[in-house]
């Protein structure tokens, strides 16, 4: 096997902010970039094609010709539900509504072993890496109406998975805390037994509560208290009146968390009228809360009651982009009754982006790949993660001849290189289909 302290050569690599058609050479070394050079049309280089690779192979070599693919920053899902994941089988959604969602799943929850919860979180976090994302922040549930014993031991399963795959990606665990203004003292004991378990951040869905912004000051009490950053399901509804968002921003200033809250969803910033909105988002700006967009779930479940035009319900990204507030974007829930579709691929997530947001010139669709990885990488408390020299090295290697083609095919191969390793290595899914082992044990749900 290749040594680790072996330098690493890769040639004939795209980068997306770069001229279509250059291609460059890259050297790592102790998994760091070491050089980025531009290569010449007279650069003769030799070394094994990345298509004739398999992962096993990947760690022989240490000179590879990736065959002009896209070397682009790992991805970073900032937002989605590892627990859900695969579950629309247990808990339909007839409906389709995120009232019956949320309804289904609660009461659905006590039958859940932990071993079930654990099952999914893997599969959905192995297929995350196979398809480029090498870091998530998954919310969890947190069914304390339920039972409290319940709530404790499938957050403890989350936690379990993440450290089973810590060597090949990184999980942080938020559990969604509800009503905490409300909760007698034992159920707060409850709370604050979770947050020693060694989670990284606080959630939840304030805007659901009749006392949302009474539960919104306990969330920063709490926040404060034990050194947790705030990552919040926020406003998601068509109502333009729901707007707890503006109470956030008020106790980001007052607890002096600027850089320290997110805010997934906000769909009814869209709903509501122009000014309003403006203001509140250069508020946003001001207080430096992130947004994450949540594309596939939103467009699935809002806008029900709408008729004639329905609104696509994604929140307003272009006006976050040209107002200078940080925005991700993200994959929420894949195959559960909050949203049936998805694959656990931040790319795919990537061109819903562009089609919603109506993010399809170069520069636009530049600024889109730093939201699945850049700009979600600052929300995770990553530095520096970006190609850069001096580096560290975390990568996915993505099929495309330009940034067009790259969202337009959805690269049915990708090589992910991270921690001074190749992590996973797919290659075609038409040429993988066709062989008998279209099904495997973890990675892809198709067997990649």
């Amino acid at each position: 096997m290749r040594d680790n302290q072996e330098d690493l050569h890769l040639f004939n690599v795209r980068l997306p902010q770069d001229s279509i058609g250059q291609l460059f050479s890259i050297t790592i070394k102790n998994g760091v970039y070491e050089t980025i050079q531009k290569q010449t049309d007279s650069a003769m280089l030799h070394g094994a094609k990345i298509s004739k690779l398999s992962i096993s192979d990947l760690t022989e070599q240490n000179v590879i010709d990736v065959e002009g693919r896209y070397l682009l920053p790992s991805f970073i899902d900032i937002h989605t539900h590892l627990d859900k994941a695969f579950s629309l089988t247990s808990v339909p959604n007839r409906s389709g509504t995120l009232q019956e969602a949320i309804r289904n799943y609660s009461e659905k929850a006590v039958s859940f072993s932990e071993h079930e919860i654990k099952e999914r979180v893997r599969k959905a976090a192995l297929q995350s890496l196979s398809y480029g994302t090498t870091h998530i922040r998954t919310h969890v549930n947190f069914e304390l109406d339920i039972n409290e014993n319940l709530s404790l031991s499938h957050l403890q399963a989350v936690l379990e998975v993440r450290e089973e795959v810590r060597s090949n990606m990184s999980i942080q665990v938020v559990p969604m805390f509800s009503y905490l203004s409300s909760r007698p003292k034992k159920q707060m004991e409850v709370i604050e037994e979770a947050l020693s378990y060694g989670v990284d951040g606080i959630g939840g869905a304030p805007h659901l509560s009749p006392t949302s912004k009474e539960d919104i000051d306990f969330i920063f009490q709490l926040a404060e208290k034990f050194g947790k950053f705030i990552d919040l399901h926020v406003d998601e509804q068509d109502d333009p009146t729901i707007c707890t968002i503006e109470h956030i921003i008020q106790k980001t200033k007052e607890y002096n968390y600027q850089g320290k809250v997110v805010a997934g969803h906000l769909c009814s910033l869209s709903a509501m009228d122009e000014k309003r909105a403006a203001t509140i988002i250069e508020e946003m700006a001001g207080t430096k809360i992130g947004a994450v967009t949540l594309p596939g779930a939103n467009m699935y479940l809002q806008g029900r009651d709408d008729r004639g035009i329905i609104r696509r319900g994604i929140t307003r990204v272009k006006e976050f982009l040209n107002s200078g507030v940080e925005i991700a974007t993200a994959s929420d829930n894949v195959n559960d009754p909050f949203h049936p579709f998805g694959r656990c691929d931040l790319l795919q997530i990537g061109l819903l982006t562009a089609y919603t947001a109506h993010l399809g010139s170069e520069s636009e669709l530049q600024h889109l790949i730093k939201m699945m990885t850049e700009t979600p990488a600052g929300f995770y408390g990553l530095k520096n993660h970006r190609v850069e020299e001096k580096v560290n090295a975390s990568f996915v290697l993505l099929e495309g001849r330009d940034i067009y083609q790259l969202f337009a095919n959805l690269s049915p191969s990708r090589f992910v290189y991270h921690k001074g390793r190749w992590v996973s290595g797919t290659t075609s899914e038409t040429q993988f289909l066709m062989s008998e082992k279209a099904v495997g044990v973890g990675g892809r749900e198709d067997g990649i």
